[in-house]
């Protein structure tokens, strides 16, 4: 004969400990050991944001409002462009401390323009901003009319470097640009003179030739070439600082500037003025002297006096 035997329902058992776990007082147990740790965390949230306001109080106090750190120096490396002038450019405030300079802001707003070709700024504590800068020196200015740029006009003018780049005329180029020479060209299309690009116009490349090459060649002497002028596309013609006209051709410029100092000379010896010379003809060079009457050299280089290029080169050097 069996044992009646008792049977525990597994299921009712489960319920009954789920009723007991899910009861109020160990249900609020749980939500104060939630508040615990939240406040623990929240505790420690609040030592690292007083330790981070600490220390951005200390900063403040030991470099930005620390007089020993207040920028007192702006060292410029040898450059026309002036403390003076880049303060004007950039916002810097000499006054402030040297720390409230944004250093790539400067060198991003400097960098920027079309005559600068590199900058480099650094903090040399305590007070003291150092500036290393390499600029575009301008040997000559470019006159277009057609496209609106007027040589020695800071407004609409541009200057070009002895590689070609162009670039406007900064403040602090001025007073030394107004004795630079012009390079004159009656037509040229929108693009050949871009700022901060080289120029692209073949002719006014050679001018630009010219102009170096008579920088070399005149050095020393009383003589100059202030104006000179694209007559075509084989031949310049050029103004020296006494009015003589004179044309050149695209190449040669050393042997045609050997040439000019000679006639020059001469006819300072003979105390007469050259009005108008051809320089292309290596040889039987035709001359004109003021007070001569025209006379007509078959060099089969010869223009007519009185061109259009040699009105305009004799207009601007009377501009001066």
């Amino acid at each position: 004969m069996r044992r009646k035997t008792s049977r525990v329902r597994k299921g009712k058992n489960r319920r009954q400990i789920e009723l007991q776990v899910r009861s109020p007082r160990i249900v609020g147990f749980g939500i104060l050991r939630g508040f615990g740790k939240l406040a623990k965390i929240g505790f420690l949230l609040l030592l690292v944001g007083g330790a981070v306001w600490g220390a951005r109080v200390g900063l403040q106090k030991v470099f930005i409002e620390n007089p020993d750190f207040q920028l007192k120096n702006i060292e410029m490396s040898d450059a026309m462009m002036s403390a003076k002038d880049l303060v004007g450019l950039t916002g810097v405030d000499p006054g402030k401390s040297i720390f409230s300079a944004d250093l790539p802001e400067v060198e991003k707003i400097i960098g920027e323009r079309p005559s600068i070709v590199s900058i480099k700024v650094s903090r040399h504590l305590p007070d003291t901003l150092q500036v290393d800068l390499v600029e575009r020196t301008p040997v000559a200015w470019i006159e277009c009319r057609r496209l609106g740029i007027i040589g020695k006009d800071p407004m609409t003018g541009v200057m070009v470097d002895e590689e070609g780049f162009c670039f406007p005329c900064e403040t602090w180029w001025e007073s030394v640009a107004e004795h630079l020479p012009v390079i004159v060209v009656e037509e040229a299309e929108g693009d050949d003179f871009v700022l901060g690009k080289r120029l692209r116009h073949r002719e006014v490349e050679r001018g630009l030739a010219l102009v170096q090459r008579s920088a070399h060649h005149l050095a020393g002497s009383n003589w100059s070439l202030p104006v000179i002028g694209v007559r075509n596309d084989f031949s310049l013609v050029a103004a020296t600082n006494e009015g003589a006209v004179v044309t050149f051709g695209m190449y040669e410029h050393d042997r045609q500037l050997v040439d000019l100092l000679a006639i020059l000379r001469h006819a300072e010896g003979s105390k007469r003025q050259v009005a108008t010379v051809n320089l292309i003809p290596e040889r039987n060079i035709p001359v004109i002297f003021q007070g001569d009457a025209p006379v007509k050299v078959n060099s089969g280089f010869d223009r007519p006096a009185g061109t259009r290029m040699e009105r305009d080169v004799r207009e601007i050097l009377n501009r001066g």
